[in-house]
């Protein structure tokens, strides 16, 4: 596997390299044709499609076994907790050693653990909460490593994160859906191993593909504990992407308290439909669109049209009013989506591009969690729009970060 020389200065690899794409042509459609990304892409589908599906089986599973939901929080929070601690260890070991090692050990080990985790349902509770624990420290790095690819398109980068930010809200979407129907043929604990083996083959297929066997390793350099962490413009992002994450946190838990509140609280089914639907439509217009502005002008306007558009949940009245509200936040959210991950890819250190990736999905994750807590100490209260107040105000947070910073940024950039 070919050597790239280390760097601290990030630069999409292969560039001005990359043919300019007529003005007037559908950039989402560009992307798709793309030959280097066609295998890639393909096989990254089916190894992210079931990660929702995962989570939500292992509730399933434990619960159906009469253990309570104590249990099977226990086991999902050491499935996520394996995830938060090893995610961007795994993803530097992609920096370092390449793709395809990473991809073929992880494709392996996940599907095994999570088999392990549904052949001791009888036995030690240990012995599962090993095996969901590192199930969750070596979910294969598909999407770290697909958007690393995205980074050396060139011209197609930006309609490349698009498309991410689209398939997140199907696999958010189709996730469950496919859970459903894998419920009506077969157990949960099949279902947990369906997932795996899914996982797994768009683990290995993905790293079977040109262009991730040719993606080059950066193994040079001095060994850094912070790694991806030691870039300043990193660090501004992840802040960002923390204030947002945090928001959604305290909507995963003031949305099912709503519709409960205005008829059923199975009716939140409906509101994530709504908001998975509002992004799916906003990642193909942003995606398919050619952008004039300067990313970190594109940032400033995208974190206030966010943070405006955070209002529109406090000023609804039932659940039509709410649905309709989150498809248009979702259809705000694709574009900012895709513009902190076009600063992420020009802030990385060129050594440490799959681990900057994997921060964000991370951070998420941490962000998520702290505001599912504080919307469940705001819920305390009569009402949601305390919880939806509050987020509001934390994205203002995000906005004031963002105009603070911004020289910062732009040296960085």
């Amino acid at each position: 596997m070919a050597n790239q020389a280390p760097s601290d200065t990030a630069t999409p690899s292969d560039a001005d390299a990359s043919p300019e794409l007529p003005a007037e042509e559908n950039q989402i459609l560009a992307a798709l044709r793309s030959r280097s990304m066609r295998a890639p892409l393909f096989w990254s589908v089916v190894g992210r499609f079931p990660f929702y599906l995962v989570g939500l089986a292992l509730v399933v599973f434990t619960t159906s076994k009469d253990t309570g939901y104590l249990s099977a929080g226990l086991f999902l929070g050491a499935y996520s907790l394996g995830t938060a601690l090893f995610a961007p260890l795994v993803a530097r070991r992609v920096d370092r050693y390449g793709q395809t090692i990473v991809l073929l050990a992880t494709g392996l080990v996940y599907p095994v653990s999570l088999i392990g985790f549904v052949a001791f349902e009888s036995g030690s509770m240990a012995a599962q909460l090993a095996c969901v624990a590192v199930a969750g420290a070596t979910v294969p790095p598909i999407s770290g490593c697909i958007r690393t690819l995205w980074r050396g398109t060139g011209e197609l980068e930006p309609a490349g994160i698009s498309l991410e930010s689209v398939l997140f809200n199907v696999f958010l979407i189709g996730g469950p859906l496919l859970l459903s129907v894998m419920l009506l043929l077969a157990s949960p604990g099949a279902a947990i191993v369906i997932g795996g083996v899914l996982a797994a083959v768009g683990s290995i297929g993905f790293a079977t593909t040109r262009a991730s066997r040719t993606q080059p390793a950066t193994p040079g350099g001095t060994r850094d504990p912070l790694g991806a962490l030691r870039s300043e413009g990193l660090i501004l992002v992840l802040a960002l992407v923390a204030c947002t994450a945090v928001r959604t946190g305290i909507y995963n838990v003031a949305l099912p308290a709503f519709a409960d509140a205005h008829g059923s609280a199975s009716g939140v089914g409906v509101f994530y439909a709504a908001w998975g639907v509002g992004g799916i439509l906003g990642g193909l217009w942003y995606g398919s669109r050619s952008r004039r502005w300067s990313v970190q002008a594109s940032l400033r306007v995208g974190i206030v049209v966010l943070s405006a558009g955070a209002l529109l949940p406090v000023l609804v009245w039932d659940n039509w009013s709410m649905g309709l509200a989150l498809v248009v936040l979702g259809s705000i959210e694709a574009p900012m989506t895709v513009i902190l991950y076009a600063i992420i890819s020009r802030t990385a250190r060129a050594t440490h591009v799959t681990e900057a990736f994997t921060w964000s999905s991370t951070i998420s994750l941490g962000g998520s969690a702290l505001g599912a807590q504080i919307g469940g100490l705001l819920l305390t209260s009569p009402g949601t729009r305390m919880a939806f107040l509050f987020a509001f105000a934390v994205l203002l947070v995000a906005v004031t970060i963002a105009f603070t910073t911004r020289h910062r940024l732009a040296k960085a950039l």
